[in-house]
């Protein structure tokens, strides 16, 4: 059922607790959009939170596994039936190991197919479904990677992940244009950006600043807010001619 329509426009983050996905949530609650911030971690969801009520804007945190249908379901359900809208959906959620091919196991490599790929699969899949059914002119977007588009060495399994993510946002975008009104679907394709997850694998200190601004040709370290201002244009009213695209904020990194 759809209720009423809420006067605000609502967004949904997923990853929301941390980097690209905070950033990302934090940003869009300071444009106006109501943001539920969905993640694991309730502590870290609540920081989101209070991040985003100190820009202004209004959120929620929304305990979440993006890798369960089910849970698509119930929340994609209830924002109907609270708000009336969906406005716009920002799949950031996702995992990142470094390992070499021969190294990497079967396991490993479905545990990062399902977090990184399965969970786009299914956000995509009930946003469209709400936003059609609630008559939201949407807008999806699908946290992807250079590493969609280049070879990275030891990172087998992601930039296959990653090229999956970007190659599925392509043909979503084709299906939802054909909606009334017409929803958009882009993937954002971020470089190596100086988040959690970076440091995670490859540590922290000048040494990792170095290495994310190696062969960066503006020659400075991407922050996630960097990458949350692209997102946020690629919700909003300007980029209302563009769908189906991979766009790079990579500081000119995929360029040589």
């Amino acid at each position: 059922m759809t209720g009423a329509r809420h006067a605000q426009p609502v967004a949904l983050v997923t990853g929301a607790t941390s980097g690209i996905g905070r950033a990302a949530a934090v940003r869009l609650a300071s444009d106006g959009f109501h943001v539920v911030a969905a993640g694991r971690d309730g502590a870290r969801g609540a920081q989101t939170v209070a991040q985003c009520a100190a820009a202004g804007g209004t959120a929620e945190f929304l305990a979440f596994d993006v890798t369960e249908e089910a849970a698509w379901a119930r929340a994609t359900g209830d924002l109907a039936a609270r708000f009336g809208r969906l406005d716009a959906l920002v799949n950031s959620a996702g995992i990142f190991f470094t390992r070499p091919l021969a190294q990497t196991s079967l396991a490993d490599f479905r545990r990062l197919w399902e977090a990184d790929v399965e969970s786009v699969f299914l956000g995509t899949k009930w946003a469209m479904r709400t936003m059609r059914e609630t008559r939201s002119a949407g807008a999806i977007v699908n946290v992807s990677s250079l590493a969609a588009l280049i070879g990275i060495e030891d990172c087998a399994a992601y930039c296959a992940a990653k090229a999956a993510v970007t190659h599925f946002s392509k043909i979503a975008a084709v299906e939802a244009a054909a909606f009334d009104p017409p929803v958009r679907v882009n993937s954002l394709n971020p470089g190596v950006i100086l988040t959690e997850m970076i440091t995670g694998a490859y540590g922290s200190g000048p040494e990792v600043e170095a290495f994310v601004k190696a062969g960066n040709a503006l020659d400075r370290v991407g922050t996630a807010e960097d990458v949350a201002h692209a997102i946020a244009w690629l919700v909003g009213p300007e980029s209302r001619m563009v769908t189906g695209t991979a766009m790079l904020v990579d500081g000119g990194r995929g360029a040589d």
